[in-house]
């Protein structure tokens, strides 16, 4: 057991992230767009700069807030196997995955240790691309021979799971070996 606690990530300020809003109808972007054949060059280039102002204005300060808190958690070596919240080997080598998943994604430097509250929302989402659980299913599915359904991380998405609740989700589908994707 660890002797220095913390507490889950709390969401950021702004929650769900907002999508690119569409364009203005009386913006360039919008009055290219009707130009046949030539139009989709500068509403490319249009819309690239309008999501190039949109991520640094809106989605990169969530990644900032997220990253922030994970950063800010204390570092202990082994957190999994010392932890009082991942009970079985199984449990702590699943959130040892998801841990160094959510590293990469975030570009942490050390993989940080997980709380079972942690929103699944929070650790999986990211500004670009969301490739944490795929990397997670991948890696499970290495280490495990089993691999999570697409509709279960689908389902953890949707439903604002807690850590806990996928690794659960995740023991299950290694326990049934699951093969579907």
């Amino acid at each position: 057991m660890t002797a220095v606690e913390y507490e889950p990530l709390v969401y950021p300020s702004v929650w769900p992230p907002p999508a690119l809003p569409p364009p203005v109808p009386e913006s360039w972007e919008a009055r290219f767009k009707r130009i046949p054949i030539l139009g989709w060059f500068p509403v490319f280039l249009l819309r690239y700069l309008r999501w190039q102002k949109h991520y640094s204005e809106v989605l990169e300060p969530i990644a900032f807030e997220i990253a922030e808190q994970l950063e800010a958690r204390p570092r202990v070596a082994g957190w999994s196997n010392r932890s009082r919240w991942f009970c079985t080997t199984r449990h702590q080598k699943i959130a040892e995955i998801i841990s160094d998943a959510v590293a990469l994604e975030k570009f942490l430097v050390d993989s940080p240790p997980l709380h079972p509250e942690d929103p699944f929302p929070l650790l999986f989402w990211g500004p670009f691309d969301d490739l944490t659980p795929l990397i997670v299913g991948v890696e499970i599915q290495k280490e495990f021979e089993a691999s999570l359904t697409s509709e279960g991380v689908l389902r953890a998405w949707e439903e604002n799971w807690t850590l806990r609740e996928f690794i659960d989700y995740c023991d299950q589908c290694i326990s049934q070996g699951t093969a579907e994707t």
